[in-house]
């Protein structure tokens, strides 16, 4: 149920902004991305949540655990600038605006310093979490696998615990 609801997420949300192209080549990499979603659920480190409505359909999910991740390592990228990462937090469309990521992120994190990482692009995304004390540091860099071709950044929330 994970995975199949992260990939339905990655497609209403980067389809929309990215193309059909860029779009099916992250359904494409299903494999992958189950690969990495069973990475952070068998991390007993990672708080792991999962949204269903009263029916028990998924519409969203979360995970923040200890940074770094993996690929962040074998990328090469600048270390962590806090000790807590938010990996993942995506919502179904027809639940944006409901307060639904809102919960989610406070459920993760709190008020924990942390970080995540973010497609340059995504504007909706980034709001998000500048309404929720995250700040965009001054950094980019090339995005691998499926994200190959678009450039990321990363945003940091400090101070508040």
């Amino acid at each position: 149920m994970w995975s199949a609801l992260h990939l339905r997420c990655l497609d209403e949300t980067y389809r929309p902004l990215f193309g059909d192209a860029f779009a099916d080549r992250q359904q494409g990499a299903a494999d992958r991305t189950a690969g990495y979603d069973r990475e952070l659920l068998s991390d007993p480190r990672v708080r792991t949540l999962l949204a269903v409505d009263d029916a028990g359909a998924a519409l969203g999910l979360v995970c923040a655990g200890p940074a770094p991740a993996a690929w962040e390592s074998r990328a090469g990228v600048p270390g962590p600038v806090v000790p807590r990462q938010l990996f993942q937090l995506y919502t179904l469309a027809a639940s944006h605006g409901s307060g639904l990521g809102a919960a989610l992120l406070d459920a993760a994190v709190g008020a924990a310093d942390a970080y995540l990482w973010i497609m340059d692009g995504n504007v909706r995304a980034e709001h998000f979490y500048v309404k929720h004390g995250f700040r965009a540091l001054d950094e980019s860099f090339p995005a691998g696998g499926p994200w190959t071709g678009r450039r990321m950044h990363r945003m940091v929330r400090t101070g508040r615990a």
